[in-house]
């Protein structure tokens, strides 16, 4: 039996489980290119950032950062046009760097962490729905086998009934194969947003850290 003759045996339920199969495989593909290319070329970027921001030529580290791949790239992109902007004021630079933290948790949660997430939720809601699909086309397969039972008036074939339990459980096996790879996959793509936020954190350390040793190398060049 060819497997669109399975299919096709399953119900009218077989298309939605069809469709969630479609939406799962395109959210993970999605999600695959994205997580690809989501860190860039960090340690070059820093290497390059560094002696930019410490020697204050905060526009040249700004159009570095606008030119980078990634999402880190983007905060400090976000960062720097900030502090940029904000080294205009007249403020303290314990305010100057309060700031930027500022700005960099805004951009964090408003921009980085629903990029990272995009999709997640609906990835999970596939996962934990095709399977009760499934079982619902299972169970309305089964109360046709035993309905048609009810009504014949001989005794029942065995044969036929083992056909009919059969073709019941297809959509619940359908709706495994869906949903297994789909839980897996959304464990696994959360565990990379885990592992990325770390990586952000770690980010935002490191470009305060380069604001603070910037202040200080200007006080020492005041003082010579």
């Amino acid at each position: 039996m060819l497997l669109v003759d399975i299919v096709m045996k399953g119900g009218w339920l077989m298309i939605p489980i069809s469709l969630c199969s479609v939406f799962s495989l395109g959210i993970i593909l999605e999600r695959l290119v994205c997580y690809a290319g989501m860190a860039g070329k960090l340690k070059q970027l820093t290497e390059k950032l560094a002696p930019l921001i410490i020697g204050n030529i905060i526009s040249e580290a700004s159009l570095l950062c606008e030119e980078s791949k990634g999402l880190i790239s983007r905060l400090y992109f976000v960062a720097l046009q900030e502090f940029q902007k904000d080294s205009q004021i007249d403020r303290s630079v314990e305010d100057e760097i309060e700031l930027v933290q500022r700005t960099i948790d805004e951009e964090i949660q408003v921009g980085i962490l629903p990029d990272m997430e995009k999709h997640l939720n609906a990835l999970d809601t596939l996962a934990r729905g095709t399977p009760l699909l499934g079982l619902l086309g299972t169970v309305i397969g089964m109360i046709k086998v035993f309905f048609t039972l009810g009504i014949g008036q001989s005794a029942p074939d065995p044969a036929l009934l083992a056909k009919g339990i059969g073709f019941a459980l297809i959509t619940t096996a359908a709706g495994l194969i869906v949903a297994i790879p789909s839980f897996f996959m959304h464990r696994y793509f959360q565990g990379r947003v885990d592992q990325f936020m770390t990586e952000v954190q770690k980010a935002k350390a490191w470009f305060i850290g380069q604001l603070a040793k910037r202040h200080q190398i200007s006080l020492v060049a005041e003082h010579e």
